[in-house]
This record gives structure tokens, C-alpha cells and sequence, in this order.
């Protein structure tokens, strides 16, 4: 079993090839200490498709490329370009798109082949097999393998050991007319068996009793759900499930989010969790009951919904709705922490086992999405897409921390995301994948030193 987007920062990338490994050149960083969109590094926009003919006399960075971009969604039939909402957008720099909106990627290492999970609202999940590119061309071949269709618009796929998971909203077959959160569960070492299922009874057929909105694993087979309706949900393996098969059943429930559980993780025997209620949540595993709170700041401006973000509060805690956590552990027996992404535009990095911030540093917009991974150094470092579709690299141990490396930005390098970048999961060979609201399935590759 392994863990949703939470890898650790001493884990081991592989590494990949890849010319460049430089900083930058003339013009390529400043030494500025990095907030907002004072990135260190200026990338180049030839490199990263594969065409600076420069080498070391170019004067932007070369530190990652992208390999490829595919969709990973259906066209949306109902998506009107002359509709004046899609041409009033609430940000000025997101672009409508035609397709309906990539949600979740998950990652899936399989005999050393590389293959991609995909969710998205038009109710499909989508496998894609990776392999090298063709004699001549650059980046990387992504095909798409399967397509399965769900019922309903999907919110989190997750991979752990060999099993695959995919939460989805639809009508139960009790209630007919209503929604319900669903998660489906398949062993990938037998993929036509049919789909385990989270039950909640046997005559509710169901994970909860609205959207699935977040999910989290362990090796011993224990599963934690986070629904629309502000409920955590424990799961535990059974060889014999509610419907008498092998399968998951609920142990226990936690209460106390106003609104739904975006992020949960455990760390250290604690269970963390994150709301649209601007939350933190420490919680007792043991008796399901909550032990230690980080309240949401108030945010006078009322902007949390626009993207923008606001001023330094005087509290920890975020004012805006949190987007996502990612549990880490500093090297060396460092220290465990929890990063949290919110709509208010900051990521915050959190002690884990006393809840204190220990740091925080602001984005351009809200950041909907975190994921680590690290340089061909090794070095740790945060991915943290952000709501008009950029995706910044930050240092985590750097000084000062969270410090700002460079920004992927489609208006200056012409590949990307036109919007809201949903999530981004790291893979191996210093690789990492993103979604969108453009429907866009985006593959990059680190091949440089960022100088940690």
C-alpha cells in the first residue's frame, strides 16, 4: 500500500539523463530570497521543448523539459465558447476550456514499466502507458491504454501497492434520484475482477453521503475517506465484506470539518486533516476523537473564491479553504512536518507532532495543489500548482525555507496548463504529472541542479 501524493523528503529519485544541469546563465537567477514571483531561475523556453541550440552560452535555465501533453478528457458537448460566463472568468489569466476538467493523477510502477492514471469529470478514469520518444522527436510517447466509465464525475484516483482506487459521485441503486460518494477499488494483478467497493452498510451502498473528496492509505490495509459532508470515514480490510467477499469495511468515524475533508495523512500515529472551512485537524486515532485544532483566520477581504491572495495574517492558520496536506520527513531525523496548500494563496509548513507553523510564504494566486520531489541532486523540493494553471518549484530545506526556484508559466514558455492545475503527482526518474481544468494530462521531467 503507499500513500497519496506524500512521499518523503529523503526518498531516492532515479535519475534520468538529461542535458543542461546547470543553474542558469547570464540573466538566468537573482539571489533574491524568492517570495512570489521572485523565482531564482528564469527557464528557458527552448530547452524545455528540447531546442535550445545555446548549451552552456544560453542565458535562461535549463532544469526540466516537458515530455508530453495529452487529453485525458472528454470534449464537454454543453460548453458554450460565447457564453458570457466563460467569457467573464472571475482571473484574468484563466482561459475557459471545451473539455471537461481533469481532477486526479496517480501514478502506477509496474515491472518497471511507468503507466498513468487519470480522473475526470466526464466520469472516465483513462490508463496511458509511457515509453521513450521516437528516433529524432523529443520528450516522451503517452498512449492512452483503457478508459472505464464510472456513472459520475470523478474526484481522486490513487494507486497503492496493486490496488487501484477511484472515487466518484453517482445515483446509489437505492436512491435513484439522489447522489452518493462511491469508491471502487480494483487489484491490478487481476483488473477484470470486479471493483471492490467502500459500503458504508449493506443497505447503504456507499462511502458517504456526498462527494469523496479525498483519500489516504496505509500498509496495513487501513483507508481513510474525506467526504463533501465533512465526515472522515476509517476503513479496514476484511476477508469477509459487507456483502459477505473480500473487501473493506467502516471501522470507525470522525466529526468536526464544516464543509469537505480535502486532505488527510498520518504522521507519527496522528491523523491530520484539511477542510474548506480553512482547518487543521489533529486527530486521536485510537478513539476517533479530535485533539488539537488550527482555526481559520478571518478574511476581512472575502476574497478566498478569486484567487487572490491575502494579506500576512497575525495567526498560523490559513483564511482561505485548504486545497490539499503532504506529510514529509526532513532528513536526518530532521523532524516531521505538514505542508498545507490553501485557496488564500500560501502554503504553510506545520511541526507535525505540535501543530506549530514553522513557515509560510505566499504564491501570485491560490495554490490548489502540492506534491515533492527533488533535483538530479536530490535535493527536496515542492511542486505547488496554482489556480491560473502555473506550477512554482520551491526549495524545502533551503534558506529561507520554501524559497522560490522558478514558475512554469504557459503565457512565458508556451507549454503548460490555460487553467487550474487540479493536481500533481511525482513519479520516478524525476518525473512528476499534472491535471487541469483544460482537460490536459501534462508530463515533465527535472534535469538540472536547482542549486540547493
Amino acid at each position: 500500500w503507499g500513500v497519496r501524493r506524500s512521499p518523503s523528503l529523503d526518498c531516492s529519485y532515479g535519475v534520468r539523463g538529461g542535458r543542461g544541469g546547470r543553474g542558469g546563465g547570464r540573466g538566468g537567477h537573482n539571489h533574491n530570497s524568492g517570495r512570489g514571483n521572485d523565482a531564482q531561475f528564469k527557464l528557458c523556453s527552448n530547452y524545455i521543448v528540447g531546442k535550445c541550440t545555446h548549451g552552456d552560452r544560453c542565458r535562461f535555465a535549463h532544469l526540466l523539459q516537458i515530455m508530453a501533453t495529452v487529453d485525458c478528457s472528454d470534449k464537454n458537448k454543453e460548453f458554450n465558447s460565447n457564453n458570457n460566463y466563460n467569457n467573464r472568468n472571475y482571473h484574468s489569466k484563466k482561459k475557459m476550456s471545451d473539455r471537461y476538467k481533469a481532477s486526479s493523477v496517480a501514478v502506477w510502477e509496474n515491472q518497471g514499466q511507468i503507466k498513468v492514471f487519470t480522473g475526470s469529470y466526464d466520469g472516465k478514469w483513462r490508463l496511458f502507458n509511457t515509453g521513450p520518444a521516437q528516433p529524432g522527436q523529443h520528450g516522451a510517447q503517452i498512449n492512452q491504454e483503457f478508459e472505464h466509465y464510472v456513472g459520475g464525475p470523478i474526484d481522486v484516483v490513487h494507486v497503492a501497492s496493486h490496488y487501484f482506487f477511484c472515487a466518484f459521485e453517482c445515483a446509489p441503486a437505492e436512491a435513484p434520484d439522489s447522489k452518493a460518494g462511491m469508491v471502487h477499488i480494483w487489484n491490478l494483478n487481476n483488473p477484470s475482477d470486479p471493483p471492490m467497493e467502500l459500503w458504508m452498510s449493506p443497505m447503504s451502498k456507499y462511502a458517504g453521503s456526498g462527494k469523496i473528496r479525498s483519500l489516504f492509505t496505509t500498509p496495513d490495509g487501513t483507508v481513510w475517506s474525506g467526504g463533501s459532508d465533512g465526515i472522515i470515514r476509517q476503513w479496514a480490510f476484511n476477508p469477509q465484506g459487507p456483502d459477505g467477499k473480500p473487501g473493506f469495511v467502516l471501522t470507525k468515524t470522525y466529526y468536526g470539518h464544516l464543509g469537505a475533508v480535502t486532505g488527510i495523512a498520518l504522521v507519527k500515529g496522528n491523523l491530520w486533516s484539511s477542510g474548506m472551512d480553512g482547518t487543521l485537524r489533529i486527530w486521536n486515532c485510537d478513539k476517533a476523537e479530535q485533539a488539537h485544532l488550527i482555526p481559520a483566520n478571518k478574511n476581512d477581504r472575502g476574497n478566498q473564491n478569486n484567487g487572490n491572495p491575502t494579506p500576512a495574517q497575525k495567526g498560523p492558520g490559513h483564511s482561505g479553504p485548504i486545497n490539499e496536506i503532504v506529510p514529509f520527513e526532513l532528513p536526518n531525523d530532521g523532524g516531521s512536518f505538514i505542508m498545507s496548500s490553501s485557496n488564500d494563496g500560501t502554503v504553510k509548513v506545520w511541526n507535525a507532532t505540535n501543530g506549530d507553523c514553522v513557515a509560510s510564504e505566499s504564491n501570485p494566486c491560490g495554490v490548489t495543489s502540492i506534491s515533492l520531489t527533488a533535483d538530479i541532486k536530490g535535493k527536496p523540493m515542492l511542486l505547488s500548482g496554482l489556480l491560473n494553471g502555473d506550477i512554482m518549484i520551491r526549495g524545502t530545506v533551503s534558506t529561507p525555507p520554501l524559497k522560490s526556484l522558478t514558475k512554469i508559466a504557459k503565457s512565458f514558455l508556451n507549454v503548460g496548463h490555460d487553467n487550474t492545475v487540479n493536481d500533481i503527482c511525482t513519479g520516478p526518474g524525476n518525473t512528476f504529472y499534472a491535471v487541469g481544468d483544460d482537460g490536459k494530462l501534462t508530463v515533465w521531467q527535472i534535469t538540472g541542479n536547482f542549486q540547493l
